[in-house]
């Protein structure tokens, strides 16, 4: 018998390990190919293509299905060997250019579509839930192209859209189109749905006082005085007030002194409304129309008041009083029913919202009359107003009676968001640049 010599058994080793490497590279190769294919698949028909799909850095096992429970839209697409995407959101389904080699990889990336508010970004809900909830305005013929702008809208019965203004709890309508001296833009749009309570009758005003000369006309209302007036500037002076849908009398309002923070607007708070907007105050003489065509109307030059200028408030035309702050208007409050009734709602009239629509919508006034800034234009003596029911009604009367009121403005563009998730516990919070 023939010995090996220790150099024979040294390259025997030498063999074996060399091997056990090829095959340890070649399992891991394979398994590295295998996770990596295995991450696409080929349900989009497409034999040379094979497909990964992400909701943001989450990895999920198929593409999602237009009108998917997460709301999840197209965002974008990555492909190799030099291929590219085109997606056809009429179909739901990727179109693929560029295809030169088989085993082509492309990963398709979805994601919750947002609006961008000043300083954050905001997602938009899924629908039947709570939260932010885009506004198309493209069908609109009684109003210029310069008004189709998407607007987004927090809807539902209590979305997250608190936000802190003037050391207090307010509430952010959305994200709205305004008119300005330089054509529409769009503005956050804020209210105080705690209504204010300057005197002792809990925060009930008339709209104008008991005189003859009295109309619906916000331009010479003395409630749009008290609040650019001593509400804006925290002071004490002379109000319409009463109990809710009663008769209101000649009062002092004090929105300065007391236990509690100011009652009127602080410095800070003043410096964040946009004062230069152009307020629409058109209106229309039923409650039978959609909110859709009651945005058109608030817009409009129907108001049934013998004034050139009755149609609009802004700075221009009314120097001593206009510091931004008015009421919100009856499509604020049809635009706020969300989840699953806010598609047979929205078809409704604001009158149907009587039924079951006002469950869901955040903006409903909680068993009070609420006053609403749009004139009844049939008549000089009434407006619009939200019944304790939760329909919008068009018999406010405005020489005498008082209402809760809940005080509406608008942020200026220096305004941003930059902390909070607009809970109830923590809100918005904003910041002058």
């Amino acid at each position: 018998m023939k010995l090996k010599s220790s150099k024979d058994k040294k390259g025997t080793r030498r063999k074996k390990i060399l091997i056990s490497l090829g095959v340890i590279t070649i399992v891991g190769v394979s398994l590295l190919l295998y996770k990596t294919f295995a991450s696409f698949s080929k349900k989009a028909n497409l034999d040379n293509v094979l497909f990964g799909f992400y909701n943001g850095e989450e990895k999920l096992s198929e593409m999602p299905q237009k009108g998917n429970p997460d709301n999840l839209v197209f965002e974008k697409a990555v492909c190799d060997n030099g291929a590219s995407i085109e997606w056809d959101n009429e179909k739901w389904a990727p179109l693929v250019k560029g295809l030169t080699k088989t085993k082509t990889k492309c990963t398709l990336y979805f994601a919750v579509p947002k609006a961008k508010f000043p300083g954050v970004a905001i997602p938009i809900a899924a629908e039947g839930q709570d939260g932010l909830y885009a506004v198309e305005h493209n069908n609109l013929t009684e109003l210029d192209s310069s008004w189709n702008k998407t607007e987004y809208r927090f809807a539902g019965k209590d979305p997250n859209n608190y936000v802190e203004f003037n050391n207090e709890k307010w509430r952010i309508i959305g994200l709205v189109n305004v008119k300005t001296a330089t054509g529409v833009e769009q503005r956050i749009k804020i209210i105080r749905t705690d209504g204010i309570e300057g005197q002792k009758d809990f925060g009930n005003y008339s709209w104008d006082k008991n005189e003859s000369d009295a109309t619906n006309n916000w331009t010479t209302s003395k409630l749009k005085d008290m609040l650019n007036g001593i509400y804006y500037n925290s002071e004490k002076g002379d109000c319409y007030a009463g109990n809710d849908g009663g008769e209101s009398v000649l009062s002092e309002c004090d929105f300065n002194s007391g236990l509690k923070l100011p009652k009127g607007l602080n410095e800070i708070a003043r410096n964040m409304i946009d004062e230069n907007i152009i307020w629409n105050i058109g209106g229309w003489h039923t409650n039978a129309i959609t909110t859709d065509n009651m945005y058109e109307k608030e817009r409009g030059m129907n108001t049934g008041n013998n004034n050139d200028y009755s149609h609009i408030w802004s700075k221009e035309l009314d120097e001593n009083y206009h510091r931004g702050i008015g009421l919100m208007y009856p499509s604020d409050y049809g635009y706020a029913v969300g989840r699953e009734l806010r598609k047979s709602c929205l078809k409704g009239t604001i009158y149907d919202y009587r039924i079951d629509c006002y469950l869901s919508d955040w903006l409903k006034a909680s068993s009070k009359f609420l006053l609403l800034l749009s004139p009844n234009t049939s008549t000089s003596d009434y407006s619009y107003g939200i019944n304790i029911s939760g329909y919008i009604g068009t018999g406010y009367i405005v020489k005498n009676l008082a209402y809760r009121i809940w005080p509406t403005l608008y942020l200026n563009t220096s305004t941003t968001i930059y902390d909070g998730d607009g809970s109830f516990d923590n809100p918005f919070l904003l910041s002058v640049q």
